[in-house]
């Protein structure tokens, strides 16, 4: 993904606020249980498809995670927000071995993490907040979401802590949206989505058209209401809940817009 500046947010809000309601350690202790999780799931059969990512299967994305994981811990190594580090890529095993290889991916991104300052220069893609910090953030819910995947790969999935998914759904607004959507002029809504919490007090109204992105915390006047549980909310942002667990007040048409934003 290229480096794009962010779209300033409505007039009299210069940053996200619900954003910072988890801090680095909360960040770090995030990504390390959904690691965890994925280690646990992945005791079963790592070729099953993944229902959530076609054409793939759970040592795809088992590797593929492992793989991000060591480019971003290369990135924290280099310590410099000018440009993009290039990794050092090991062989990655088949079969059982995977496993293991993946578990250390994970433990050497969480003592690099660890050795970090949240403060400390990172190069990231969305080209603002280049911190250590903005990648915690950005492994911990990059993990959330797969951890989903591989669960429901084998038919056992669990929602995302409501607070982590708060956080993730902030993070879909105010860096991916804010970074993408100046780079994709086509891109629109056609109206006003509103996106509400219905087990947090989290909510967020968001307009796209022409290449320009506009949004407020808070519920606002709006075309479509999408109200659900965070996990829910969160996982409907990235393609992995349906509408239908939600609940929708005026456009769906609005509302299906959402997901496609950035396809």
């Amino acid at each position: 993904m290229p480096a794009a500046g962010r779209t300033s947010p409505p007039a009299g809000k210069n940053e996200s606020v619900i954003g910072h309601c988890l801090d680095y350690e909360s960040h770090r202790e995030a990504l390390r249980r959904e690691c965890e999780l994925i280690l646990d799931a992945g005791d079963e059969d790592l070729e099953v498809p993944v229902p959530t990512c076609p054409e793939w299967r759970l040592s795809d994305l088992v590797e593929h995670l492992g793989d991000v994981f060591i480019f971003w811990r290369a990135q924290l190594e280099a310590a410099s927000p000018e440009a993009p580090a290039e990794p050092s890529r090991r062989g990655v095993p088949a079969g059982s071995a995977l496993m293991d290889w993946f578990e250390g991916t994970c433990a050497e991104l969480q003592v690099t993490l660890g050795d970090r300052d949240p403060g400390e220069p990172c190069w990231n893609w969305s080209g603002t907040d280049l911190t250590a910090s903005w990648v915690c953030r950005r492994m911990a819910l990059e993990s959330a979401v797969h951890r989903y995947d591989t669960e429901i790969s084998i038919d056992s999935p669990t929602s995302i802590d409501r607070e982590l998914a708060v956080d993730g759904i902030d993070e879909w607004v105010s860096v991916h949206l804010a970074t993408d959507v100046p780079e994709a002029p086509e891109a629109t809504l056609g109206g006003v989505l509103c996106l509400a919490c219905a087990d947090d007090p989290a909510a967020w109204t968001v307009e796209v058209a022409g290449g320009r992105l506009r949004w407020s915390e808070g519920r606002g006047p709006a075309d479509a209401v999408v109200v659900g549980l965070a996990s829910d909310l969160y996982l409907y942002c990235w393609n992995r809940r349906p509408l239908e667990v939600l609940e929708l007040t005026g456009s769906r048409e609005v509302a299906l817009a959402w997901t496609s934003l950035l396809i």
